[in-house]
């Protein structure tokens, strides 16, 4: 940090990110020399037996090529390993040293080029032992395929942006190295739309064969891109530096909880979390905690109860479809979802309220597992997905008397580029007349689903079987979040309706929408979840704080990775980690326990 720069030009890494590539590079030189050494020396007397010096030559020159590599790899290696994240001063020497290193690897593909040409024409080979000749093709297929990964290496830290940053960045150098985290920032001369443009080719190229290149693709694009630049091109650091910063503060926070948990008794290990309390992005600020079957819903809300949310989280999790049942039962899973599948469905047309499942329908057969559902129970099952369009499924309830609509969540990256379709657009609704603000990409998938529920008639026509039943919308993480806001959407329409909100994502709706729906929408978070806490604004702050702990650091990087690396390694759990441990758990991971028992009763351990 920052990032260092060569041919005029900013690069995605930092002075003291060459420390491991070179060593590693250091390492391979090594052995690579001491073989071609041992068997020059051995066959020194048979490389003159035709007359010519030419393979003799190569060799030494080999030897004399690789030898300066491992000396120039050793001083990258060196210098790159002084100062601390922020001090680049006693770096400062290292771009000269990469200058040379180029040369000489420009130098290393002309020679052997020379060598490949020798090494594989049979007619230049004379006398030469065989064992040699062998040699000199494994030097030289070796010696292309590490030039290489070093070209790819270059491509993958080039910075399109460069010449644009580095016009005009002006960092105090005195500053960063004072560690003042305001002097890691860029001052930014230049058109920001390029850097937009640039961030959004780079998700063109990245989701070329994954998505369809269609109009809702490119305006998901656009924000996203939008989003990315507000987030990345003010601050002039690499990805090492965020990780470093991730390490750092995790190490921090890890010290914090353990004094904070040796000073208080760690007793409430249940969060129930409702919307009642949000920061005016829709961030959960608050929770309501209680003991061990203890938990009083608010008043007025007898659905809101741990018991009825631990009840709709299965259907919850049947959305995810065969993926996620195989990942939860890996040793009985295939022999399970075997019973349900639809072996003949390639050649028979599938029933007419399933759509897009796969030739065996899979995802219906371990909807119906999870659940427990039979087909006479499924209304509308669409496992459709794109950007904006995300799968649900519309069934009976019979135990609740429901009619239950569960939306999926993020399982592709169309999914992901929804999620990451952060920006606000505002939702106008009856009981918020000045209407409330919401996140962009969850609020088009439950428009979607909204539109596919009306034009199938799938509530009309489960509400016209069983007129007595209420209608419960359930969904996990972007489901979560959809579920939410299509509950505010059908809610003039169905004044009864509940809503199931299982780990929805952060920045969901602003307050005004809060306390609207905290009477029809219940949110459940476990522990330490990490989508629930998901907003832009968090994300600023976690970004000012990465920056913070990197500007307070006075280890070098390589040793930041090396600590973390052995703590991985060799740390036993401590009795803090221990208390905490159920509450670190994904809320999918932790219900397929409980429903693997068929015990849905909840305590502590279960929500």
């Amino acid at each position: 940090m920052p990032g260092v720069v060569i041919f005029k030009r900013r690069w995605r890494i930092g002075s003291d990110d060459f420390v491991f590539p070179a060593l590693a590079e250091f390492l391979l030189r090594l052995i690579w020399f001491l073989v071609v050494l041992v068997l020059f020396l051995k066959h020194l007397e048979n490389l003159r037996c035709s007359g010519e010096r030419l393979l003799q030559t190569y060799l030494i020159l080999s030897l004399a090529g690789l030898g300066f590599i491992l000396l120039l790899d050793a001083l990258i290696a060196w210098i790159s390993s002084r100062g601390t994240v922020t001090q680049t001063r006693p770096r400062r020497h290292l771009c000269k040293i990469l200058y040379l290193r180029l040369l000489v690897m420009i130098m290393e593909a002309v020679w052997n080029g020379i060598g490949s040409k020798w090494a594989f024409t049979p007619a230049d080979h004379l006398c030469e032992p065989k064992e040699v000749v062998s040699l000199v093709q494994v030097i030289a297929v070796c010696s292309w395929i590490v030039l290489g990964i070093m070209i790819l290496g270059i491509i993958l830290v080039f910075d399109p942006l460069g010449s644009y940053r580095n016009n005009g960045s002006g960092h105090r150098v005195a500053d960063v190295e004072r560690g003042e985290p305001q002097a890691l920032y860029i001052n930014l001369n230049r058109n920001p739309e390029k850097a937009k443009k640039i961030w959004e080719w780079q998700l063109r190229l990245f989701c070329c064969c994954c998505c369809n290149q269609d109009e809702q693709s490119k305006n998901a694009y656009s924000d996203i891109s939008k989003l990315l630049t507000y987030w990345f091109d003010d601050v002039d650091v690499v990805p090492s530096d965020i990780a470093a910063g991730l390490i750092l503060l995790q190490q921090k926070q890890t010290t914090e909880n353990g004094n904070r948990v040796s000073t208080s008794q760690h007793s409430e290990n249940f969060s129930v979390q409702s919307p009642d309390s949000l920061t005016s992005t829709g961030a959960v600020q608050g929770s309501i905690i209680s003991s061990p079957g203890v938990f009083t819903p608010p008043a007025n809300q007898f659905w809101m109860t741990p018991e009825l949310a631990c009840h709709f989280m299965k259907f919850a999790q049947g959305s995810y479809g065969w993926p996620l049942f195989l990942f939860t039962n890996m040793f009985t899973g295939m022999c399970q979802i075997w019973k349900q599948m639809r072996c003949c469905a390639c050649c028979c047309k599938p029933p007419s309220y399933i759509v897009d499942d796969n030739c065996c329908e899979c995802h219906t057969a371990a909807l119906k597992l999870v659940t427990g559902l039979s087909d006479e129970d499924l209304i509308f099952v669409s496992f459709h997905n794109r950007i904006y369009e995300i799968p649900f499924f519309v069934a009976i309830d019979h135990q609740t008397c429901s009619v239950v609509v569960s939306i999926r969540g993020t399982l592709s990256l169309s999914d992901t580029l929804t999620d990451m379709s952060a920006d606000c657009d505002k939702l106008f609704t009856d009981g918020c007349s000045q209407g409330v603000f919401c996140h962009r990409g969850m609020l088009r998938a439950a428009f979607f689903v909204k539109n596919k529920l009306e034009e199938s008639h799938a509530l009309s026509d489960a509400f016209a079987l069983h007129q007595s039943y209420s209608l419960a919308i359930t969904g996990h993480s972007l489901g979560a979040g959809t579920a939410a806001l299509l509950a505010v959407l059908l809610r003039p329409i169905y004044p009864n309706l509940r809503c199931y909100s299982f780990s929805p994502p952060g920045g969901l709706l602003s307050l005004e929408g809060v306390k609207y729906a905290e009477d029809f929408i219940m949110s459940v978070v476990l522990g330490d979840d990490l989508v629930p806490r998901l907003s832009v604004p968090n994300v600023e702050d976690l970004k000012k704080k990465l920056l913070n702990c990197i500007s307070d650091c006075e280890q070098p990087k390589y040793k930041i990775f090396l600590h973390k690396l052995f703590d991985c390694i060799g740390k036993k759990p401590s009795q803090t980690d221990a208390s905490t441990a159920p509450l670190s758990r994904p809320l999918l991971e932790h219900f397929g326990q409980i429903n693997s028992s068929g015990n849905y009763t909840t305590n502590s351990s279960q929500v």
